[in-house]
């Protein structure tokens, strides 16, 4: 496998959670946006997690637990802890924009019992706590290779009848919600990471350009479904509000797209690469510079939607910058998870 193409395929899922943000904070603080960026939005909602959890899987080895516990603990729950605590700062004393709780004590529970603010270094944190029971090592496991194929299979059964009764997130604490509903994409790439790196690259690489052409039909029928049926105007359906089984088969093409794309691009984008390296920094600096940057256009032009492009490259570009600093200053990079 090439050292870039992971990175690659973590830039775009980066790219994908940014612009899904930025939309959405688009149409709720100035007007709500036409029915092909509406669609775009949801697309991307239904990716962009979905993607980071099978590269997640995928290389999540057997190795020593405390090690691996002590480096998870270090590159996600500590940044997701500071940011955190940089959101709550910002609530009690500016504004209660993120506020989920009418009191100080609410607002922290709020945040590290339920952890709502940065939800998805949370789930990763909880799913990695169960990742041994299921990583793979040299040796081929067949026990855990069956193991995580039903415990997916599992979880994909119960997260329908949870979609289709309306109670997906009727368990809010430690976020078992997102655990339930992200864990099938993590054990999807645990069983990629059990089969050889040939079988498996055999198995995507084979008439690649035929199934990008088949995964992007898939993807487009999937985006029809968002407006089907609905009367004229801006009314876009909401991803996360469809049944489960239609998230996942609307994902699972779009992530084939991140990857064929990713598989076939030059190896040296530099960019891209970075990307990336620093995708969990963009996703939590994502919140704050989004605020800002929106005020700030905002102030100075008509709200119009090259905004929405413009917030994404921006947010980005800022958080490059400043991870190019702050990997400088030893305290503080280890604090952001550099």
């Amino acid at each position: 496998m090439r050292k870039t193409y992971p990175d690659y395929m973590k830039a775009f899922g980066a790219i994908l959670v940014i612009l899904a943000h930025s939309i959405s904070t688009y149409s709720e603080s100035f007007k709500l946006v036409p029915r092909p960026l509406g669609i775009v939005g949801n697309l991307c909602y239904a990716v962009n997690a979905s993607v980071f959890f099978v590269i997640a899987g995928y290389f999540c080895h057997k190795q020593e637990k405390l090690r691996f516990y002590w480096k998870k603990t270090k590159t996600i729950l500590l940044p997701f802890a500071v940011f955190s605590l940089l959101k709550i700062f910002y609530t009690l004393i500016f504004s209660s924009r993120f506020a989920h709780s009418d009191t100080p004590a609410g607002i922290f529970k709020d945040a590290f019992l339920y952890g709502r603010l940065y939800w998805f270094p949370y789930t990763l944190f909880i799913i990695f706590l169960l990742a041994p029971l299921f990583w793979h090592g040299k040796e081929k496991d067949r026990l855990r290779l069956t193991l995580s194929a039903a415990v997916m299979i599992v979880f994909c059964i119960i997260n329908e009848y949870l979609s289709l009764s309306g109670k997906e997130n009727s368990v809010l604490l430690l976020q078992l919600n997102n655990v339930c509903k992200y864990l099938p994409f993590f054990l999807m790439g645990i069983i990629f990471g059990h089969l050889s790196e040939t079988d498996l690259s055999k198995v995507l690489t084979k008439h690649m350009r035929i199934k990008l052409v088949l995964s992007s039909a898939l993807v487009v029928f999937f985006g029809y479904l968002l407006v089907r049926g609905l009367p004229a105007g801006d009314e876009v359906r909401v991803m996360w509000e469809q049944p489960y089984h239609i998230r996942v088969l609307t994902a699972l093409p779009l992530i084939y797209i991140i990857y064929g794309v990713s598989k076939l691009l030059p190896e040296k984008i530099s960019l891209l690469s970075l990307m990336g390296q620093r995708s969990l920094q963009i996703l939590l600096f994502d919140s704050i510079f989004r605020t800002i940057i929106y005020s700030l256009l905002a102030r100075f032009f008509e709200p119009h939607f090259w905004m929405i492009a413009a917030e994404s490259v921006l947010s980005i570009a800022l958080t490059l910058i400043c991870c190019e600093i702050i990997k400088r200053i030893p305290f503080i990079r280890t604090l952001v998870g550099l």
